[in-house]
């Protein structure tokens, strides 16, 4: 389970993602809004940092997961999953949201996934770089509007 964010803006982000992680992201943007919700009886995911770094940032997710929809529909994809409706235009980031080194490794897993498709945007990261899951916010930081 992941949400790929290579960009510190969620339409970018979706825009640069190949067919196969695109369409997983619908899903597993949902999957974790389920889990967060408590709308799902099972357990298996609930202590995923690709879940725990959510926690909090709902309405981000939400804005993510819409922006996946749109970038999937604007591809001439077929779409069966409705829109998240938002509380605001755009609601506030989490802590993590625009740290280079959180976008970094977002973009190196990805370059490490599909060498060849993700090589076209030049990006400069090691695909050995690890992921940094921000699931613990530093005492004093708050989300970003």
């Amino acid at each position: 389970m992941q949400t790929f964010l290579p960009y510190p803006d969620f339409y970018s982000s979706a825009a640069c993602l190949d067919y196969r992680r695109l369409g997983k992201q619908r899903l597993e943007a949902k999957n974790i809004l389920k889990i967060l919700a408590g709308e799902t009886s099972s357990k298996a995911w609930r202590n995923h940092p690709a879940v725990l770094m959510w926690r909090g940032g709902e309405d981000a997710l939400r804005e993510y997961y819409n922006a996946c929809l749109a970038e999937w529909i604007s591809r001439g994809y077929r779409n069966t999953m409705l829109p998240e409706r938002l509380p605001a235009a755009r609601p506030p980031k989490p802590w993590w949201f625009g740290l280079e080194r959180f976008h970094a490794a977002h973009r190196a897993n990805l370059l490490r996934k599909d060498p060849t498709y993700y090589g076209q945007f030049g990006w400069k990261e090691d695909p050995a770089m690890e992921y940094w899951w921000p699931v613990i916010r530093p005492e004093g930081s708050s989300p970003r509007a």
